[in-house]
């Protein structure tokens, strides 16, 4: 986890977190360190993903966002049970933010691939952060 804030906000939970770590029997290891130049990310992706459930999915799909530098900031799953005549199905929605240069179309292939692979129904959209009413980009 990384914190940001005031001195006196990052020194009161440097002095609690301790104090929570031994009550919830938790090891904690803090450091400080110095805020990195973080690179324009100037579009957004949105998907949404049904598939049959199983063991790895969500890391699979993550998988695919760092491949292609994108930093994940949103992350919803929920599982559907099994009923008597569907299995389990996982539902994720994943919402993260694209640096400039980064190839849609290689993305959008991906993922569909991805999708394919797994059997699961996919939707993707690429918003620009730069227009005002976010429209979606052309993949």
């Amino acid at each position: 986890m990384l914190l940001s804030g005031s001195w006196n906000a990052i020194t009161l939970i440097e002095s609690t977190l301790p104090l929570k770590g031994a009550e919830l029997e938790l090891l904690i290891v803090m450091k400080r360190t110095r805020a990195k130049t973080r690179p324009p990310m100037p579009a957004t992706v949105w998907v949404q993903v049904a598939v049959p459930d199983s063991p790895h999915l969500i890391e699979r799909f993550t998988d695919l966002f760092d491949k292609h530098t994108m930093n994940i900031a949103k992350l919803v799953s929920r599982t559907q049970p099994a009923q008597a005549d569907r299995t389990a199905t996982l539902y994720i929605q994943m919402t993260a933010h694209s640096p400039a240069g980064v190839s849609y179309s290689q993305f959008e292939q991906a993922f569909y691939a991805l999708c394919q692979e797994l059997n699961a129904e996919g939707t993707l959209r690429f918003y620009s952060l730069e227009e005002e009413d976010a429209a979606p980009l052309q993949a």
